[in-house]
């Protein structure tokens, strides 16, 4: 045996003592204790039922945990069950009583700024919730307001693929308009879902795309397109216009963003520092590149080598609403591949990751920016696989 080879086995050996050390170890430790019964949840979650405990069904008190998980929120999720519903509803539906929809249920066209506290006349999810698992009429109790009776039919029975009450709420505002289900998901997982439900005009662009499918890098790039339309011209309507006819006027609009770049202009841009991370050892060492794009020029550039239109977000970089991140990996050291750009909003969620010509990030580099995102109080809010 060589000594290459000695030296070898004698540290796959320590790595597996190492690795059994470590198993013993956790093998040692007591699991948290899950909540088996009302009283032993955390006080927030004791505080949403209380909100609504004159709809209980059942005492909330008389509930005992009647599945194996030992997760807080799936054994919440339990408790809501038993409380509160006598028919099952979508699952999406069930996550209101732990996530809180992120819109501002105003009608315009920016993107809705995260409100401190609910909105006067925005819809509370968890008494829409309780309307359809208690055999209710959610249309008449509760979602008239924001949805059509076809439209509300559609957000009760959403595809395993929505996973989120604001992308149901997408998928029921596109789902009439096309008779593939899959269409819908599509602008429901698209650009505009990123903006408020109560927009007029976003709702008739999900329409459109409903109507006129497209890929969803090109909803994505119409969206911007749009988004810059009505910017200029607040009369700009989608009533009577072709996909083709669109689809011209965003190439011209491209054009003219290449022709006019004024590549000097500078921003202050975020906070956050750039920072690298290695991966791996010896030869075998990646290195992930953050870092921030503050000028016009290479905003510019970044689009041109990415082949996607970033750089028509330079009014918003100038005027602090959002900032755009470039992610690029170094493997082997000295090789520099170009990797994702991100769009990250002023409060911190990274609404857009994607890479050349569009195309949705890897599992490593979602893996990586989560990582980033978890460092420096990010929320992961972009579409991946």
């Amino acid at each position: 045996m060589g000594k290459r080879t000695r030296w070898r086995e004698a540290r796959r050996q320590l790595d597996d003592l190492r690795a059994c050390a470590a198993l013993e170890a956790n093998s040692r430790r007591e699991p948290p204790r899950a909540p088996a019964r009302y009283a032993e949840f955390k006080h927030e979650y004791g505080c949403r039922i209380e909100q609504l405990r004159s709809y209980a069904l059942r005492a909330p008190e008389d509930w005992r945990c009647r599945i194996r998980s030992r997760l807080e929120e799936r054994r919440f999720i339990d408790l809501v069950r038993f409380s509160f519903e006598r028919y099952r509803v979508a699952a999406h539906l069930e996550r209101a009583w732990l996530d809180d929809i992120e819109d501002d249920f105003a009608d315009r066209i920016d993107l809705p700024r995260r409100p401190a506290t609910r909105q006067i006349g925005a819809p509370d999810l968890r008494r829409w919730y309780i309307a359809a698992a208690q055999g209710g009429s959610l249309y008449k109790q509760e979602s008239s307001r924001f949805l059509t009776r076809q439209e509300t039919h559609h957000f009760l029975t959403t595809p395993a693929a929505i996973t989120s009450s604001k992308q149901a709420l997408w998928y029921a505002i596109a789902r009439p308009h096309t008779e593939r289900a899959e269409i819908a998901c599509r602008v429901a997982h698209c650009k505009v879902a990123s903006y408020s439900i109560a927009s007029t005009f976003w709702k008739e662009a999900a329409r459109f795309f409903a109507r006129n499918p497209l890929a969803a890098h090109e909803m994505d790039d119409l969206a911007d397109y749009l988004h810059a339309a009505k910017q200029e011209d607040q009369a700009f309507e989608l009533k009577g216009r072709t996909l083709g006819a669109l689809k011209r006027r965003m190439e011209d609009w491209h054009r003219t963003l290449r022709r006019n770049r004024e590549n000097g202009t500078v921003w202050t841009g975020s906070a956050l520092p750039n920072i690298d991370y290695r991966i791996g050892k010896h030869e075998r060492q990646a290195i992930w590149r953050f870092r921030q794009i503050k000028t016009g020029y290479d905003l510019y550039f970044e689009g041109l080598h990415m082949r996607h239109c970033v750089s028509s977000y330079e009014p918003k970089c100038m005027s602090g609403e959002i900032s755009i991140w470039s992610l690029k990996s170094e493997f082997p050291v000295g090789r520099l591949n170009r990797g994702v750009t991100m769009e990250v909003t002023q409060d911190g969620r990274i609404v857009q990751c994607r890479g050349f010509a569009n195309r949705l990030p890897y599992p490593n580099e979602v893996t990586t920016v989560k990582r980033w995102a978890g460092e420096h109080g990010l929320t992961w809010a972009a579409r991946e696989r």
